[in-house]
């Protein structure tokens, strides 16, 4: 007999263990009844949400698959479309909403004592996960396994995670639970079949496959020798999403499972073999322990952030309403709730429901991407690539290029941002976002190239027409930009020597950063400034203008231009202010943004500061004696219980060191003390009880005396002690 829910042994978490995996981000690319596994070429029962090539409709195969144009997985060279069934909220009135969500993540993770010989999808294979009947926990069929490697309920393929938010996650279930409370979404995951027999690539009954004996780890049975990497998918249903839903048990799969046990996923494999065959060679085994993408070579190599933009959702093969509020489930699917099986479902509607239309499956050959290296020609003629840079700016100030900039996906070309560049008297054009023009007649001085191998920033292919030679091109990327300079020696940016054509601004690169520049530090908001003493700010701001402001009045030692016209100075670097970058490549992208009043100048950027060291600076010294008086340690000054001298007291908007020795001396006392840059103190001893103790003299803390600027006046709680035996 099956039993309706599982025991707790059962249902245990995936994804244990510390071993070598790849995990991909994939955005929906199509939404509907179709399933080329189950259904080949026939509108499917039930609706699915699928994620990968975009040629992926009721007709695919491998040929196919590995031709679509794109994939909605940031991997480019997996064509391959994974698909798990649709969620929706069913209302009391009968109507349906569909639970939204962003796509899946899918794992490649190697397991097992076989793990080392684990050999690449084949093309043309296909297979499922999951029974879409099951209406109850089967704690009867269990997979093969022996002493070592016991056997496992194949129920625990499907798990779901509730995502709460805050505090401990509730552990998984095989089944649909707390949905409700699910603030963070509920996550569908699913494992596949890792063994294989070696010879066909699809059976209808799924035989060609088996599980290993622990479901996502273990061994393989007699029959399937053949390991192959271990398929697991998350769908993360955004259920907090859904309005109005109160009820945990109104969530239903779009095959009519409101339980959840049904749950069930297909893939078709749309691999580029040569990358598929070296990733599972080189890094499925110790070689990306994190599951990082970037940490496997290869991969990295068809690594791209732009997947979502690059590859959006296609239109409907099936042309019936799936998406938001629908009368009733795709297919008029009935809600079974078990525990006995579901049947099988009729796909037929009432006659008042009108048959879904079939769009013949895309069949688009992808286009070579071009990916010119830096220094080559490309585009337009005597158009040169300069390579990928960083271009992370919120404000004019600091983009990589900044004079001109167009924006329109629909004819967003490398060639048309040349020549809109080229027609506006700027020397150097950029892409950018798939829709982004920029033009300048130079790079931002501070502006950093992509580091060697990280290949995935400039990945986002042009919105516009593809050219003529048909090539798919790449347009920089999010926050990334790809920048070409027009080596044609006879253009004149500027027209007729004017420099006025366009809206072109001469300027030259900033001209070095000088012998006293410290670098670039943090200056955290909400934290102690950096540098504690005067600031200000200037439209006009330079660093000259920055340097002239700290040396007035008492002078500070250290001054730093932030946010293109902050300035700011004191004689000591706040804890809180971090070293981000070395002297000796004073460019960084956090200090970054140019002055306002000098554009090729750099002052600092958000929360950085460039920071200078004042060479004009002259210190102030503690005096070491006046007179028959010589300076002491300092004393603190708690002032708690009396001062430490109290003898008399004067205080004066022109103190110094002389004048208070010289009133104490006047009212014949031994001691005399300055403190807080006006206060004088006399006494002929220190009063104990005042709490005062010596200490070292600081000038870290010190303050200079309001009456000379080069001299020590104390500071907050403590003064500087002189005395004189003799009067």
């Amino acid at each position: 007999m099956k039993s309706v829910l599982p025991s707790a042994a059962a249902v245990l978490p995936f994804l244990h263990g510390a071993y070598a995996f790849w995990r991909m981000n994939c955005a929906v690319i199509q939404t509907g009844r179709v399933d080329p596994v189950v259904n080949p070429g026939a509108v499917a029962a039930h609706a699915h949400s699928i994620v990968g090539g975009s040629n992926i409709g009721v007709n695919s195969t491998y040929a196919t698959m590995v031709n679509s144009s794109c994939t909605s997985c940031e991997l480019r060279a997996d064509k391959s479309a994974y698909w798990t069934p649709l969620l929706y909220y069913n209302y009391p009135n009968g109507s349906f909403f569909e639970v939204p969500h962003g796509g899946s993540v899918v794992y490649y993770l190697a397991r097992g004592p076989n793990e080392t010989g684990i050999q690449p999808f084949q093309p043309g294979f296909m297979m499922l996960s999951g029974n879409k009947a099951a209406r109850s926990y089967d704690n009867e069929t269990v997979t093969w396994g022996n002493a070592a490697y016991p056997g496992r309920p194949i129920a625990d393929r499907v798990s779901f995670a509730c995502l709460v938010g805050s505090g401990p996650e509730p552990p998984n279930q095989p089944y649909i639970f707390n949905a409700t409370s699910c603030v963070n979404g509920l996550r569908g995951q699913i494992v596949f079949q890792a063994c294989w027999d070696g010879i066909n690539l699809y059976k209808s009954d799924n035989s060609h496959v088996a599980y290993l004996s622990g479901i996502d780890n273990g061994i393989c049975p007699p029959g399937y020798e053949h390991q192959l990497p271990i398929l697991f998918i998350e769908t993360n249903y955004a259920v907090s999403q859904v309005p109005d839903a109160v009820d945990d048990s109104r969530f239903v799969f779009s095959q009519g499972d409101p339980t959840g046990f049904g749950f069930h996923g297909d893939f078709i494999n749309g691999w580029e073999m040569d990358v598929q065959t070296e990733a599972v060679n080189t890094c499925l085994y110790n070689g990306a322990p994190d599951g990082v993408v970037q940490e496997c070579p290869v991969l990295n190599s068809v690594d791209t952030n732009g997947y979502a933009q690059n590859c959006p959702e296609q239109p409907p093969q099936i042309g019936e309403p799936v998406h938001g509020l629908i009368e009733r489930l795709p297919g008029c699917i009935n809600i079974t709730y078990g525990p006995e099986a579901a049947p099988a479902a009729s796909m037929e509607c009432p006659s008042t429901v009108a048959q879904p239309s079939i769009t013949p499956t895309p069949d688009s050959t992808p286009l070579p991407t071009a990916s010119p290296t830096p220094g080559a020609q490309f585009g337009l003629p005597e158009q040169q690539y300069l390579g990928c840079y960083n271009d992370t700016a919120s404000s004019g100030y600091y983009r990589t290029l900044n004079s001109l900039a167009y924006v329109n996906y629909t004819v967003m070309t490398v060639e048309f941002c040349q020549q809109y560049c080229m027609d506006n008297g700027y020397i150097l054009s950029g892409v950018e976002y798939a829709q982004e023009c920029h033009c300048d007649n130079e790079i931002n001085p501070t502006t950093i190239a992509a580091a060697n191998g990280t290949v995935n920033e400039c990945t986002w292919n042009c919105g516009g027409t593809l050219t003529a030679n048909g090539v798919q091109e790449f347009c920089g990327g999010l926050g990334y930009i790809d920048v070409y300079r027009n080596t044609n020696s006879s253009f004149d940016a500027f027209g007729d020597n004017t420099n006025t054509a366009g809206n072109a601004q001469p300027y030259t690169p900033a001209g070095g950063f000088g012998s006293n520049y410290l670098g670039c530090y943090s200056d955290t908001p909400g934290q102690p400034r950096t540098l504690t003493g005067p600031n200000t700010a200037f439209n006009n701001m330079t660093i000259d203008v920055c340097a002239t402001f700290c040396q007035q009045g008492p002078g500070y030692q250290y001054y730093g231009l932030e946010y293109a016209t902050q300035c700011y100075c004191g004689n000591d670097i706040a804890p809180t202010g971090l070293f981000l970058t070395p002297t000796t490549n004073p460019t960084n992208d956090t200090c970054q943004m140019r002055c306002r009043g000098s554009e090729p100048e750099v002052c600092g950027g958000p929360g950085a500061l460039s920071l200078y060291n004042n060479t004009l600076y002259v210190p102030p010294v503690e005096v070491p004696h006046v007179g028959k008086y010589g300076a002491q340690a300092c004393i603190t000054d708690p002032n708690t219980n009396g001062r430490p001298l109290q003898g008399n007291f004067t205080a004066s908007a022109d103190m110094t060191v002389e004048k208070c020795i010289k009133f104490c001396l006047g009212s014949y006392y031994h001691y005399a003390g300055v403190e807080y840059a006006e206060e004088c103190y006399c006494g002929n001893e220190i009063v104990e009880s005042s709490g005062g103790v010596l200490v070292p003299c600081n000038a870290t803390n010190g303050m200079l005396c309001a009456g000379n600027d080069e001299e020590y006046c104390g500071g907050s709680g403590f003064m500087n002690l002189y005395y004189s035996e003799s009067l």
